[in-house]
């Protein structure tokens, strides 16, 4: 390469990542905030085509961190658009980097916010069961909802969502074995808040050479290429994953706590929210349950193990396996078109 088409490169490299240094995720289909309470907003989206579902449907997207749009990521990787397709009147829970304000809100207060979307959405379509579907952390959000409030759930629906993390190993479990007092140090540090750029860290020393080394090789090797088409992806891509937010520190830690530490969703009763026992036996309606093969974050065996601590007859419970690992199993552009079109399927047939 000579000096001149170096300093090019240099130059577009460097205004990459002074792009990315601030970082803006967006939604990529149109919808309006109808309802709004501390950490939640509801999002509804308008489908254009005729709705011929029965049921709503409610996403709860991952709290680790990173923005809610990932149920929406662009016009070709959106869930939304896929219950869309299939007539579906489509409500994502936006949850927003916390505050101060809310530094004590718990398990609890997100299992009572979670209820206040799910009211809203029953309130406005008068429909009494709804399908809920839950995205990683939102998976075990869904899950506990549903033990707790089975009777407005038609359908349940998680994606690489931790449940028996003894099931399997993985880093993020070993991680999370720390001494409690490191976890209660990191949300000391920012003042009741876990410091969602905390998250991201860990995340990204899970994959070092990935995130550390690799990625920026090869947006270098693209610009040298003038390959437009892969820095747009970069750029889009990394608008999300480098954009943080705050949770409350209360509900970090009960996380740590109950989910990770304890493994409290395998033993009934273990811990209570607002004095009501999680017990997942309560759960008796459908549930489909996916899982990525090269998933490091949630292996299978973990999200899968949701089937032997519930009610629901065995022929009521359908387990897809998508290629993706985790990211590609929530919002892939292979899972979307072929295991979400499965779930939605399996969704067609309920009454």
């Amino acid at each position: 390469m000579d000096i001149n088409n170096f300093m090019r490169t240099q130059k577009r490299y460097l205004e990459i990542l002074a792009e990315i240094a601030d970082p803006h995720p967006n939604w990529a289909t149109p919808n309006n905030i109808i309802y709004e309470h501390q950490t939640l907003r509801l999002r509804h989206f308008p489908n254009k085509r005729d709705t011929s579902a029965k049921r709503p449907v409610l996403i709860l997207p991952p709290q680790a961190g990173h923005h809610s749009n990932l149920a929406d990521y662009s016009p070709a990787q959106s869930l939304v658009r896929v219950f869309q397709r299939y007539g579906y009147d489509v409500y994502v829970c936006h949850w927003l980097s916390a505050t101060r304000e809310y530094k004590d809100l718990g398990m609890a207060d997100y299992i009572r916010l979670t209820d206040e979307a799910v009211d809203e959405v029953r309130r406005r379509t008068g429909v009494y069961k709804i399908h809920l579907v839950g995205q990683c952390q939102g998976g075990w959000q869904a899950t506990i909802y549903t033990s707790l409030y089975q009777d407005k759930i038609a359908f349940l629906v998680t994606a690489a969502a931790p449940i028996d993390v003894e099931a399997e190993h993985s880093e993020i479990i070993e991680n999370a074995r720390m001494p409690m007092e490191v976890f209660e140090y990191m949300v000391a540090a920012g003042n009741g808040l876990m410091q969602g750029k905390y998250m991201l860290q860990g995340f990204k020393n899970m994959q070092p050479e990935e995130h550390f080394v690799r990625k920026y090789y090869r947006l270098w090797k693209w610009i040298e290429e003038g390959d437009e088409a892969n820095i747009k992806r970069f750029l889009h891509f990394e608008h999300w994953y480098e954009y943080t937010q705050n949770l409350p520190g209360r509900f970090y830690l009960e996380i740590i706590k109950n989910i990770f530490r304890e493994n409290n969703l395998t033993k009934p009763g273990a811990f209570k929210l607002d004095s009501r026992p999680v017990d997942l036996r309560n759960i008796t309606c459908p549930v489909i349950i996916m899982a990525g093969k090269k998933d490091h974050i949630t292996p299978p065996a973990q999200a899968f193990a949701l089937k032997n601590y519930i009610s629901t007859q065995p022929e009521d419970v359908v387990e897809i396996l998508t290629e993706g690992g985790h990211i590609g199993t929530l919002m892939g552009t292979e899972s979307l078109r072929e295991d979400w079109t499965a779930v939605n399927e399996v969704l067609k047939l309920a009454v």
